[in-house]
């Protein structure tokens, strides 16, 4: 295991302030733990609410500007990600395993996207998250901790072995599992196990590092969830059972922890997924019906110590 130091004295560079939470003209959208995905050409924030079973699109003022997938046209929808030329996949739990749904700008179904030249061992292969990146997809299959990479038509690239890398044993892999699942822009895979108490990264070319420990003292981890870095190196993960998000700097060190348990709108319960958009605004899936706040991350030079 590798742990990232902990420091409650270090000069935070990185400064957080609440903004609002994404809402329609009835008020804030109750959300429990949805989905996120941001499509950076667009500035458009993409929400899936498996409850009701659609999904919502916001533009960069936080306000719902469409919504689709409620007529059941799209299955039972868990994730979504949104390609460089507008195109939305929508991952599907269909049985006996996921289909990837591709669907025009507006939502409506288009054809359903195979994976192709899958290695022998991976051809029952079923993902419950999704990722877009550079032509990439990334999709993970949390309980067998495997991530498979393809390019936009599904033909296989590369695959990790997550459970391999860190030192699981495959007996342990169904009570350990993968929370947080993110792509970084330079094509790192992030990801958090919760009973290891840890996150990790993964560079493409399959090296992995990991940071954190387990406690209630700032900078230590509860129940970790998602996970995002910014493009200055930092990185963001949610704790579901501390109500906040601890950042860390590029080197795992900790930087501060905001959020905690209240009524106050900057407050969090249970925070999970987190991602960002290219305005350093942070959002971040609740549950008990939250919602999902969106955070302002601006960064300052870090000050010396006399």
């Amino acid at each position: 295991m590798f742990f990232g130091a902990v420091s409650t004295d270090v000069m935070a560079a990185v400064e957080t302030s609440f903004l609002y939470s994404l809402s329609n003209t009835s008020g804030t959208i109750p959300y429990s733990w949805a989905n996120l995905f941001i499509d950076e050409e667009r500035n458009e924030i993409y929400v899936v609410d498996t409850r009701e079973q659609d999904i919502r699109i916001f533009n960069d003022k936080g306000m719902e500007i469409y919504r689709f997938g409620n007529d059941g046209s799209l299955g039972t929808i868990v994730d979504v990600a949104v390609k460089k030329d507008g195109s939305i996949l929508v991952l599907s739990r269909r049985r006996p395993k996921s289909a990837i749904i591709l669907c025009n700008f507006r939502g409506e179904p288009l054809a359903e996207l195979q994976l192709k030249n899958l290695p022998s061992d991976l051809l029952n292969f079923s993902p419950d998250r999704i990722a877009y990146r550079k032509g990439l997809l990334y999709l993970l299959n949390s309980s067998s901790m495997r991530i498979v990479v393809t390019d936009t038509n599904g033909a296989f690239q590369k695959d990790y072995d997550l459970g391999s890398l860190v030192g699981v044993e495959d007996k342990k892999r169904a009570d350990t599992q993968i929370d947080g699942f993110s792509v970084d822009r330079e094509g790192n895979m992030l990801f958090t196990i919760p009973v290891l108490f840890a996150a990790f990264t993964l560079s493409p070319d399959g090296q992995i590092s990991g940071f954190g420990r387990p406690g209630s003292a700032p900078g230590r981890f509860n129940i970790v969830g998602g996970i995002v870095a910014d493009d200055n190196g930092n990185y963001y993960v949610a704790d579901k059972l501390k109500c906040a998000v601890l950042i860390f700097d590029k080197n795992f060190k900790f930087l501060k922890e905001f959020g905690y348990r209240g009524l106050r709108p900057s407050n969090l319960i249970g925070p999970k997924n987190l991602v960002l958009d290219t305005r350093g605004r942070l959002y971040v899936s609740q549950r008990r019906s939250r919602g999902i706040s969106v955070f302002q991350i601006t960064h300052r030079p870090q000050t010396a110590e006399p």
